[in-house]
């Protein structure tokens, strides 16, 4: 199974954002990271794409640990990905309940989460998405990161984008 670092996972993440924040002013309110790409504190440079320029913000350890539970749900392609996130600290689980229309059946996924902190909010990367309740990897999931914004006005903006590219807004209770 390949390993995938946090900079690989980041870089991965960052052309998704991109695209999220461009095809979103459509239908969507743009979100506030739109002109700011992540990348790892051993990777802090300016990225040139086709037309723009943007600037990097370093993902660090966040300062301060979360404890609790919460639900997320979000969806792509029209299929909605139900999930029960558990923080302890840094690190938590998060278990997901799906559709998967290649099988015909609904599916449920456990992955590691790991808690990180950046200028436009804490990100949350997911890794080694397996069955429910096993070891066994699921062999098309791809897994989850997730990034919660607290606006001035209170309000809480949550976004994912999963490590093949795939966006979307997320609600949260």
């Amino acid at each position: 199974m390949k390993t995938t670092t946090v900079t690989q996972k980041l870089a991965t993440w960052t052309t998704s954002l991109l695209a999220l924040a461009l095809t979103s002013a459509i239908s969507c309110p743009k979100p506030a990271f739109a002109n700011t790409l992540f990348s790892s504190p051993s990777n802090s440079a300016a990225i040139t794409t086709q037309s723009d320029s943007f600037t990097i913000a370093q993902l660090t350890e966040a300062h301060s640990p979360i404890y609790g539970n919460w639900t997320l749900q979000h969806s792509f392609d029209g299929i909605i990905y139900q999930s029960v996130l558990v923080m302890n600290g840094h690190s938590g689980i998060m278990r997901t309940q799906f559709f998967n229309p290649n099988t015909g059946e609904t599916e449920i996924v456990d992955q590691t989460m790991k808690l990180r902190s950046s200028a436009q909010g804490l990100v949350l990367l997911g890794y080694n998405p397996v069955y429910a309740g096993t070891n066994t990897p699921h062999p098309t999931y791809s897994p989850d990161n997730f990034l919660f914004q607290m606006q001035p006005d209170g309000t809480t903006v949550v976004f994912t984008c999963d490590d093949a590219g795939r966006c979307s807004p997320v609600e949260i209770e």
